[in-house]
């Protein structure tokens, strides 16, 4: 099957100067794969990127928008990291954005290899128009001998905030990543995923825990989604985290999965976890980057290796 494309489709990420280096190899390997003006429009939301930046945006064919007063909750922009806008932006995609339709969100650190990944979502989109279409973060790619660990994460995220009984019953699933999603406009999961991180945040936040913090967007997401069963999910492939291991690069070029046979080609590569310390190095070192990192300027990659 073929999806026709939505009316008014917005390929949404978004970041700050810090993370511009990643966003750009985002938005190279869109046009390398043929992104085009007849698939959508390409949108960041500009949470801090400097002058040159947004400029080298604009001249790449994306639409720069920001982020205006009253659209993120007070109680929640009083808690928040200047970074974590966009994350809890996401729900207010719709009000942000009037002019679309569909929405299709990527984080800044991810790449494309093929623009399969829109026609699969597109797909859903048009099977049901109201549900979110997402991946979970962990997969059978990788966490087939770190079951108890998962198991053990996923719990302390939906400690805070919620009963032990009804967190136990989300966090014995797979957590479904927000980094990246489709849904569409008329999805009533936009308004609950919004409530939800409003009740959460301000409730993290008084634990003191950045970790919490920094998922209690994407639990908010889960809870809802598991909740109302309104969701799709998406084959891992197309929201592959590097930072779980099983990510290889073929002497031809290709970024595979590299746990089973046979190997498989990632449609969606997502460098996780790259503000960790030593994470950024690892993936220059395994060539992981969008074209092995050689679109970075010596600036940048010496900044990485250092």
């Amino acid at each position: 099957m073929t999806a026709e494309i939505p009316a008014g489709t917005a390929i949404v990420f978004a970041c700050d100067e810090a993370y511009f280096l990643l966003a750009r190899g985002l938005v190279l390997s869109l046009a390398e794969a043929g992104f085009s003006d007849r698939h959508g429009k390409l949108i960041l939301i500009d949470i801090g990127c400097g002058a040159a930046s947004l400029d080298w945006m604009r001249k790449s064919g994306v639409e720069v928008v920001q982020i205006p007063p009253g659209l993120i909750p007070a109680s929640i922009e009083a808690v928040l990291r200047p970074v974590q806008r966009a994350q809890v932006v996401r729900p207010y995609l719709p009000a942000l954005l009037p002019q679309f339709e569909h929405f299709v969100w990527f984080d800044c650190d991810v790449w494309v290899q093929n623009l399969h990944f829109l026609h699969v979502m597109w797909d859903g989109a048009n099977s049901t128009p109201g549900a979110v279409m997402l991946a979970p973060g962990f997969s059978h790619y990788y966490t087939l001998n770190n079951v108890d660990a998962i198991l053990e994460m996923q719990r302390y995220w939906l400690s805070v905030g919620y009963k032990p009984k009804f967190a136990e019953t989300i966090a014995v699933r797979p957590a479904l990543c927000s980094g990246v999603f489709a849904m569409r406009r008329q999805s009533s999961i936009w308004e609950l995923w919004a409530r939800e991180i409003e009740y959460l945040f301000p409730i993290v936040a008084q634990q003191g825990d950045p970790v919490l913090l920094h998922v209690a967007e994407q639990t908010a997401l889960n809870v809802v989604a598991y909740t109302t069963g309104n969701y799709i999910r998406l084959d891992p492939l197309y929201n592959f985290h590097c930072n779980g291991g099983g990510s290889l690069r073929l002497p031809g070029g290709k970024v595979v999965t590299a746990t089973m046979l046979p190997a498989r080609e990632i449609g969606v590569v997502h460098l996780g976890c790259w503000s960790h310390v030593g994470v950024a190095r690892i993936y220059i070192e395994q060539n992981l980057l969008y074209r092995s990192g050689e679109y970075l300027t010596d600036a940048e990659r010496e900044r990485i290796l250092r």
